[in-house]
């Protein structure tokens, strides 16, 4: 199981030409991500907890110059905590709700539009109800406009 989060990480690494101790630090940060959301099978973690760690390690996988603000972040850990919350996610799905948390943080190239598409299936084969994932994805979308800008702004590009 450990190898389905190594090889998402790598080609995270590799597209983002950061330098080793850049790429250490992180590959560390990424660890800790999968670390939380791995927590959240659990029903009876503190969801409080959980959620601050989350938006601690948003905080520290955004870019310097694009750091979205921490009460954006917040917003969007607090709805997704409380959605996946006792949440058994597979592989797949955790390696899904990983990336897509990444890319929104580092101006992928991607649109927000379409990763919150490839979250919102994700959370809709959970069984998460279709009010929750729209308040999920709405705070989603609103960490990636704060990163790099709406979707028909000339920045998002």
């Amino acid at each position: 199981m450990k190898q389905l989060f190594c090889y998402p990480l790598l080609l995270v690494l590799s597209l983002s030409g950061q330098s080793a101790p850049e790429g250490r630090v992180f590959a560390a940060a990424v660890s800790r991500l999968n670390s939380t959301l791995r927590a959240l099978k659990d029903a009876g973690a503190s969801r409080a907890s959980l959620r601050l760690e989350l938006v601690d390690e948003m905080m520290s996988l955004a870019e310097s110059d694009s750091r979205p603000p921490r009460p954006v972040v917040a917003r969007f850990a607090d709805e997704l905590t409380s959605a996946l919350i006792g949440r058994k996610l597979s592989s797949d799905q955790m390696t899904t709700v990983q990336q897509s948390i990444i890319e929104v943080l580092r101006r992928s190239g991607t649109t927000n539009l379409g990763l919150a598409n490839r979250l919102q299936e994700t959370l809709t084969a959970l069984g998460i109800s279709s009010s929750k994932t729209q308040l999920v994805l709405r705070e989603f979308i609103a960490v990636g406009e704060a990163v790099q800008g709406p979707d028909d702004s000339p920045l998002a590009r």
